[in-house]
């Protein structure tokens, strides 16, 4: 008698990875469980490798780099895959990093890329600007504008001089602008000119303020310079 052969007409089945979403946390680390599914189970053995790839969030900083070949034995579905997000206390932007698939055997990949989201959780920084006392015929004098922590993102904020007992045009010279603090920076400065004169006169001063932050909050936002006379 003839043998007869029993074609499989069934399609492979397919792979896909989900997109993921951590809050960081500060210090210790977190888990992003990724889960690679297969569309339907099978009779054979199924592999596909599966590896992070950084995105806005970087490897060692953000989260850990990992690879790995992951098998779905037959009749299995679905197998997870962990990556370790890293926390911290900077305040900065929500960062993504990617799990791809590759290299699939026994199925094909329908879904090859997986987004893992991470969301800060730090509060933002709080800017002051702190007092000066210059002397009169000194000819300018500086205004420090600090961060009560560095930022991962970009800080900036409004100045504008407002006068006191000191007059701008006589006493001063007004000014108004705004200061940028790059990420990682927690300083940066207002420079103002100081007017000289030849009457004497009691101390005076004037303000800048501080308006309009982004990315950070105002704890102190008027400096006090005071023009100690020399006449």
């Amino acid at each position: 008698s003839g043998l007869g052969t029993i074609s499989d007409d069934d399609a492979r089945p397919s792979l896909r990875v989900n997109d993921v979403t951590v809050t960081e946390g500060s210090g210790s680390t977190v888990d992003a469980t990724f889960t690679v599914s297969l569309s339907a189970a099978s009779g054979l053995a199924v592999t596909v490798n599966a590896a992070t790839a950084a995105g806005t969030a970087v490897v060692g900083a953000d989260f850990v780099a990992g690879s790995t070949a992951l098998m779905f034995p037959p009749g299995v579905t679905s197998r997870t895959f962990v990556v370790s997000v890293v926390g911290d206390t900077v305040d900065e932007a929500n960062e993504a990093f990617t799990l791809r698939l590759t290299s699939a055997v026994n199925a094909s990949i329908a879904d090859s890329s997986g987004v893992g989201t991470i969301l800060d959780d730090d509060p933002v920084p709080a800017l002051t600007i702190g007092d000066v006392t210059v002397t009169e015929g000194a000819s300018t004098v500086t205004f420090t504008v600090s961060l009560s922590e560095v930022s991962g993102r970009t800080v900036s904020v409004r100045y504008a001089t407002a006068n006191g007992s000191a007059v701008s045009g006589s006493d001063y010279t007004g000014a108004s602008g705004t200061v940028t603090l790059a990420p990682g920076s927690n300083r940066a400065t207002v420079t103002i000119s100081i007017l000289n004169d030849t009457v004497a006169e009691a101390a005076e001063s004037f303000t800048v303020g501080l308006s309009r932050a982004s990315n950070a909050t105002i704890a102190d936002g008027s400096g006090v310079c005071t023009i100690v006379d020399n006449d």
